[in-house]
């Protein structure tokens, strides 16, 4: 009867062994975090790392909730589903972003990022998400601002290191440096000082600035209806092979949602304005 019951004890010890050395056997050959820069397939979720300043509506807002939403958002979560990853996220001042994204604590950036061409000397891209431009938000009583040349002698809002100020920086250089260039680290507070006589005008996207416009129902309007600039806009990540693969297969998800109207019913959902349009070559 005892040698019974050793028997059974050293069959259970014995399939412990082997139970153990299966599941350490099948770990998977992923990174540590399984995150999108070279990850390989694993067992566990992988996870695609966005930074983000939180705070650039209708694109990316954060809710009360803690709970990022938005037109950038629902793309990078359709995205993220087909290729299998999490979306985890990382907010922080916009002027520190790229720097982040240069030292590999982020995968990506998703804060309608303009492809220009110094951003393209350096990093990769993936297909355009959205098509806009920079516009210029007035009080609506203001009708002395009708182009760029109008704001000299002028308070102009920018936020602060992104691709907007840096354009109307090297405009200000190239004509004369008569703007008086004020730089904001968020948009949270800008529109309202322009509605308060702060700032005379606040250099913006123009979609994000005919959103917040109709939806916060502020007494602003557009300058007119040209752009001053036009932009594409796309998600960023480092210039690596590693990152190639996955930002074709990224790209080519991307390309699906414009294709089947997917983006389009997005940009109604967010937009004041159709965001998936084009511009004329």
């Amino acid at each position: 009867m005892k040698l019974k019951k050793f028997s059974g004890l050293f069959i259970l010890i014995g399939l412990i062994f082997v139970l153990a050395a299966c599941g350490s056997s099948d770990t998977g050959n992923g990174s540590a975090n399984g995150s999108a820069n070279g990850a390989e397939t694993s067992t566990e979720k992988k996870i695609l790392r966005v930074g983000s300043s939180g705070i650039y509506p209708p694109f990316i807002s954060v809710d009360a909730n803690g709970k990022a939403q938005g037109y950038d958002v629902e793309v990078l979560e359709l995205v993220g589903e087909a290729l299998g990853y999490e979306i985890e996220w990382t907010f922080a001042e916009f002027s520190g972003i790229f720097g982040m994204l240069d030292a590999g604590q982020i995968d990506t950036v998703a804060n309608l990022i303009a492809m220009t061409e110094q951003r393209r000397e350096k990093y990769d891209f993936s297909t355009p998400y959205a098509y806009s431009g920079a516009t210029l938000v007035v009080h609506e009583d203001n009708n002395d601002i009708k182009s760029i040349e109008d704001l000299k002698g002028k308070k102009v809002g920018v936020l602060l290191g992104n691709n907007l100020h840096q354009f109307l920086e090297e405009w200000n250089q190239a004509n004369g440096n008569e703007i008086i260039i004020t730089p904001y680290q968020d948009v949270s507070g800008t529109y309202n000082e322009v509605a308060l006589g702060r700032l005379d005008a606040f250099i913006d996207v123009k979609i994000t600035a005919a959103s917040r416009i109709k939806d916060e129902g502020l007494p602003l309007k557009l300058y007119g209806e040209e752009y001053l600039i036009n932009f594409d806009y796309g998600f960023p990540f480092v210039r690596s092979e590693e990152n190639k693969e996955f930002l074709e297969a990224f790209s080519a998800e991307i390309q699906k949602l414009q294709e089947d109207g997917t983006l389009k019913k997005l940009s109604d959902k967010w937009s004041a304005i159709d965001v998936t349009i084009p511009h004329e070559k």
